[in-house]
């Protein structure tokens, strides 16, 4: 299916809704949503949730946006450096921000007559990192864009090629800071205005600063604009004058997050290929069997799960496949990589990650 294709199913989706609670960043994900869900003629109740640690401008580009789009748009405010699991930073902060946002969410716009509410995660944010897509599932939140089985990259091209403006900074700052590393205020507010500097600096529009023991490490989309001594030279200086006892550029960047299969990861057989994929978590094998059984699936077939030993065996479209509990998922007999692709989508909205 076609990128195309797949946005005429969001709209075929949203669609089936009168009335919308649409989470909002501002970003590329939930800015599509709120244009898609315009153009078929939705009530669309935008939600906003300012945990106090987004980059500068996050709020206002969202407010600008919302109005622009012709939405109506709400903000919940919460400070979640008074939270204590989100300050000392554990591996759960993640799953505990999704939580109140989500919940915060859900309460208002349920108050405001919205059953539905909707957000903009994607098939490819189901092979990232990211626990707190599990309170997706708890409070029941839908995602036209799973549905629709659209990518980061297919969403990313229809925003470029049909000239829809959305911030690339939405992430939290608090996910600069290294796991187990306590967040502070201080902290936040030198990040932010690092990454403000170096974005001027630069001329770029994303920029990231991640700091460890006082270390700033710096992210860019395209390292090479950097490569100008006085250039370096500022933004050295400036870190400096932040405090920094060190200052780290990263060119080895992960350029391929958007891709949900890698060339290395498919092997060859004899007449076909067998995909073996790595996701960065865990799978609560007894949970994802529960909901694969639940799911009247017609690509899905022959389940079998053996609890003991972890794993669960099954045909997708008609190819033998398993999924384990250390985060594989082994799908065989493709004629390609697309074709390999397509088997993978009928799984990974199944699969419920452990924390």
């Amino acid at each position: 299916m076609g990128t195309n294709q797949k946005m005429e199913k969001v709209k075929e989706i949203l669609k089936n809704y009168n009335k919308i609670a649409l989470a909002f960043s501002g970003g590329a994900d939930s800015t599509l949503l709120a244009y898609l869900a315009k153009e078929v003629g939705c009530d669309v109740l935008a939600i906003t949730y300012d945990n106090q640690i987004f980059p500068s401008g996050f709020l206002e580009f969202a407010k600008r946006r919302a109005s622009e789009l012709g939405i109506r748009h709400e903000i919940i405010e919460n400070n979640f450096l008074d939270v204590d699991d989100v300050v000392n930073n554990s591996p759960k902060r993640c799953l505990v921000c999704r939580r109140l946002m989500y919940g915060a969410i859900k309460q208002l716009a349920n108050q405001e007559g919205y059953e539905i509410i909707i957000d903009g995660n994607n098939i490819t944010d189901l092979t990232h990192d990211r626990p707190g897509i599990l309170m997706k599932y708890e409070f029941e939140i839908e995602s036209p864009f799973i549905e629709a089985e659209l990518e980061t990259y297919e969403i990313h091209q229809f925003l470029e090629e049909n000239d829809i403006e959305y911030s690339k900074s939405t992430t939290c700052l608090a996910t600069r800071v290294k796991t187990n590393e306590t967040v502070t205020l201080d902290k936040v507010n030198r990040i932010d205005y690092c990454e403000s500097f170096i974005k001027e600096k630069t001329n770029s529009e994303v920029a990231k600063l991640r700091e460890s023991n006082n270390t700033a490490t710096i992210e860019l989309e395209n390292m090479g604009i950097i490569l100008e001594r006085e250039r370096i030279e500022s933004i050295v200086k400036e870190l400096q004058l932040a405090q920094y006892d060190k200052i780290l550029f990263n060119f080895m960047m992960d350029n391929n997050k958007e891709n949900l299969i890698e060339d290395k990861e498919l092997e060859k057989g004899t007449n076909n290929l067998t995909l073996r994929k790595q996701l960065p978590f865990g799978i609560n094998i007894s949970e994802t069997s529960r909901i694969i059984e639940e799911n009247d699936n017609e690509h899905i077939s022959n389940v079998e799960t053996i609890e003991d030993i972890g794993y669960i065996k099954l045909n997708v479209d008609q190819k033998e496949s398993r999924i384990f509990r250390d985060g594989k998922i082994s799908i065989g007999n493709n004629k390609n990589k697309d074709d390999a692709k397509e088997s993978l989508v009928k799984i990974l909205p199944l699969i419920r990650r452990t924390v």
